[in-house]
């Protein structure tokens, strides 16, 4: 009984032993704050105290980080110092501090041209949040440009931009509204005539039906045509990347050119008795000049009925001035013969045969008659898509007949790129719960556009940027 009663009385609760919660509470509460408020925001006041409780297992302001940094970030120069990027304690980050790594950082629109509040006010770390986890420091979700391209007009700009509500057949198939528009490029068009030409850019839809005028006569038919075509080594079927090999970066084409790409089956050979002797390549004036010399060389070499001898050579270099050369038969000959023969083939070569069977030519005539001749120049247009990113390495796995229609493209003016259809083949929206690949905005679209100035206002005027942007050589653009 006594053992029972002694039981009873044991205190069973904190009141009961009559300690006060009260000053543990604010003792754990002061600890709290010395360790975890007082220490860091002392230590941002010395920056060796500062490194030092980083470094050491004592309570420092990363206590305050609520994830760990992005891969991107991860450098000794943001890792161990947070003032880096936080120079005002318990303010956001600014954009100012952000542009003092990425100053080249460049817009997302001509600033002058379409003035928009709501894009001026929202901070680089809106889109770019670090800290966080998952880690996601670059956004990929399609309401960051959804959110203001599927209503343009609701952000006050005067813009041919269509309004775009997603990526993929999904938003066709279920009536959404400002679904993906069909697709435009840039197409190189010229300005002039022959000789004094000037290139530049303009947009097309696809839809259209557009035409390509590079000046250049090419059948794409015939060059793929799977009975084969006259190579050099005989009868040769030709593919897609015998001419067209992609950059180093994957991206673009590398330019055509007559020696890389044409030379091998097209030759320039212009006399059956001299098969090692070519025609130069893009001057009229020096092919004229060249056949000239030949035909020249011919007729010295009748009229002697052989080869000069290395007497009548030097017989040639010391004669005295207004001297004259000794050849036999000379008399009997025509000294137009050559530049008549020159002409002839020139003629030939110019109109009927060698450059008429992929240039444009016209000829001309001076006041005493004599012609000449002038070929268009040729631009091929590089670039096609100049407001999107498309990398041809990350598709090589498929045909290039799947975006090409060149099988069965007869004129160099066709326009083979595929349009939207195409691409919904094998991609679809990122939302999408079809077989196809998960293709976000930013997958094809930069958000901080090349031909734009930086994003730091005032460095660097928009104007200045994009005559910098214009001076540089074209990557739309190559001469043949």
């Amino acid at each position: 009984m006594e053992d029972r009663n002694k039981k009873n009385n044991s205190p069973l609760s904190l009141e009961e032993t009559n300690l006060s919660r009260r000053w543990p509470s604010w003792v754990l509460l002061a600890g709290i704050l010395l360790l975890f408020l007082v220490v860091p925001i002392v230590s941002l006041m010395s920056g060796q105290l500062s490194s030092f409780l980083r470094s050491s297992p004592l309570p420092s302001d990363n206590a305050w980080i609520s994830g760990p940094l992005s891969s991107a970030h991860k450098i000794p120069e943001l890792n161990q110092n947070c003032q880096a990027c936080h120079t005002v304690p318990f303010q956001k980050v600014q954009d100012d501090t952000c542009l003092t790594c990425h100053a080249d950082a460049q817009q997302h629109i001509d600033g002058e041209m379409h003035p928009v509040v709501n894009l001026d006010e929202v901070r680089c770390a809106s889109c770019h949040r670090e800290h966080n986890k998952p880690a996601n420091l670059v956004r990929h979700d399609d309401q960051l440009c959804i959110g203001c391209h599927e209503d343009l007009s609701e952000s006050g700009l005067e813009t041919a931009l269509e309004d775009v509500g997603g990526f993929g057949l999904e938003h066709r198939e279920k009536g959404k509204p400002a679904p993906h528009p069909a697709l435009s490029v840039s197409i190189l068009t010229a300005e002039g005539v022959p000789g004094s030409m000037t290139w530049h850019a303009e947009r097309a839809k696809l839809a259209d039906n557009p035409v390509e005028n590079s000046n250049l006569s090419f059948p794409h038919d015939v060059h793929l045509d799977a009975a084969g075509v006259d190579g050099p080594d005989g009868n040769t079927q030709l593919v897609c990347n015998d001419c067209h090999v992609t950059d180093g970066a994957g991206e673009l084409m590398r330019p055509i050119s007559m020696e890389n790409n044409c030379r091998a089956c097209h030759t320039l050979v212009f006399d059956p008795d001299a098969p090692e002797r070519e025609l130069p390549h893009g001057d009229p004036a020096q092919v004229v000049l060249a056949l000239e010399e030949f035909y020249a060389r011919q007729f010295l070499r009748n009229s002697l009925g052989r080869a000069p001898t290395q007497e009548e050579i030097q017989d040639f270099v010391l004669r005295r001035p207004g001297g004259s050369v000794k050849q036999r038969g000379a008399q009997a000959l025509t000294m137009a013969e050559p530049w008549g023969k020159a002409r002839s083939v020139a003629e030939e070569v110019f109109t009927r045969t060698t450059c008429k069977t992929c240039h444009e030519i016209s000829q001309t005539s001076d006041a005493d008659g004599a012609l000449s001749w002038q070929v268009a120049e040729v631009k091929l247009t590089e670039q096609w898509m100049t407001k999107s990113v498309f990398n041809h390495r990350s598709h090589r796995s498929s045909d290039c007949s799947l975006c090409h229609a060149a099988a069965e493209s007869e004129q160099a003016t066709d326009v083979l790129m595929p349009d939207m259809p195409v691409c919904d083949s094998c991609h679809t929206g990122v939302r999408s719960h079809e077989s196809k690949t998960p293709t976000s905005c930013i997958a094809c679209h930069e958000f901080h556009r090349p031909a734009l100035a930086p994003w730091r206002s005032g460095e660097r005027p928009l104007e200045q940027a994009l005559r910098d942007s214009a001076s540089k050589p074209s990557k739309a653009s190559t001469n043949l």
